[in-house]
Parts: C-alpha cells; structure tokens; sequence
C-alpha cells in the first residue's frame, strides 16, 4: 500500500482500479459491438471516474483527505473496497455510453435507456402480467442469480467465441448477459443498470434462448 503522504489522488485511484480495467474494457465492448468504440469509452470512463474519485471517497466515506481514503480503504478491507470502485466505474461507462448515444440520436435525449432495445414494449408486457405469474416470479427474485445450467451456458458462451454470439443481442441485452456472466445477482444488475429487476429477469430469459438457438445453428 502506498503511504498517504507519498501518494496523489491519480495514485491512489490507479492503485485500487487497475485490476479492474480489463473488466471495465469488456463491459465496454459488450455495449459498443466494436474494439476502437470500447476502449475510447472505456479512456472515458476511467477519466470520469478519475476526475470524480475525490466525491466519491467523501460522498460515500466522508474521506476528505488522501489519509482519509486510505484508512476508509483499509478499514472497509481493500477487495470490498475495490468492488465498490468497480461497480461505481461501470455505472459511470453505462452512463457515458447513453450519453453518446443521445447525442448522436436526440429523440433518445427523454429516454434513460431505450436505445438499448425493445425494453419499453418487454417491460410494459411484464407489467401486465406480472400479477398473473407473481409466484414465478418472486421464486426467480429469491433465487438471486443465474441457475447452475445458465451459469455454465454463459461462462461457454463468454470464452467460446462470446464476442460473435452477442452481436445478434442488443447493447442491453449484452450488458445484462455480461453481467450475469461476471455472477452479479439480478438485484446488482438492476442496481447498476438502473432499470427493474423485473426488466432484468426478462431480458436475460430472452437472451439466453436466442444464444442458446444462435449455438444450435
């Protein structure tokens, strides 16, 4: 661990994202469908997340100088520490990544994430139904996360050509599989992403039956 006195803010974010990039890049590229857009949003991201690292120590631990950092890091362990900063910089890629899109396409400017796909019509149908299948669907929420069978359908999909496969999916439907993949709960996919869980479950039933068919073929 660097010593406080000998460290910057720039040290001090590098020093406990680094080995979080690779996985900032890959859910980059699960949102861009290309290499060169993934890593210039990726640059985007860690520079967001650089520039706003010293908010994020003091919104979330009162952390006012470096020393405060570095004793709210050690005090919270620096593995659950570096997960928080991870999912914090994934939020802010997610979040950079609309904003592209609504500059490029100012009718999504109102929308927080219809670009993404056909998410409005999937999650006006789940509402409707929702009633009707809530036992379902409280069993899918306890669950929490993808069932062994899944897990290990996408953890083959993620390392047996992924990247060919999940161009048939829509930048949502990729960011949530991805996330799945990396064994985040529906509760954290919802949270990162900002949308339902409902919205969630539903997006990744539907991906994994068009993976599944796209493996077939």
């Amino acid at each position: 661990m660097i010593e406080a006195s000998q460290t910057t803010w720039n040290d001090l974010f590098v020093l406990h994202t680094e080995d979080s990039w690779n996985s900032v890049f890959r859910f980059s590229l699960s949102l861009c469908k290309n290499e060169s857009e993934a890593e210039d949003l990726t640059q985007q991201t860690l520079l967001k997340g650089l520039q706003a690292f010293p908010s994020f120590l003091k919104n979330n631990y009162s952390a006012e100088t470096l020393r405060d950092a570095a004793d709210a890091a050690q005090r919270q362990g620096f593995p659950e520490f570096q997960a928080h900063l991870l999912n914090w910089l994934l939020k802010i890629c997610k979040n950079a990544f609309l904003d592209s899109r609504s500059r490029a396409s100012r009718r999504y400017s109102h929308m927080s994430i219809e670009e993404w796909g056909e998410e409005h019509e999937a999650s006006q149908s789940l509402n409707g139904h929702e009633q009707a299948h809530e036992p379902e669907m409280k069993t899918a929420i306890a669950r929490s996360s993808l069932a062994d069978d899944e897990q290990r359908f996408f953890e083959q999909a993620l390392d047996d050509g992924w990247k060919e496969r999940f161009d048939t999916l829509n930048a949502k439907q990729r960011s949530i599989v991805f996330l799945a993949a990396e064994d985040y709960s529906y509760k954290e996919i919802a949270h990162l992403l900002e949308i339902p869980i409902g919205t969630v479950m539903s997006t990744l039933s539907r991906s994994l039956s068009k993976l599944k068919n796209q493996a077939k073929k």
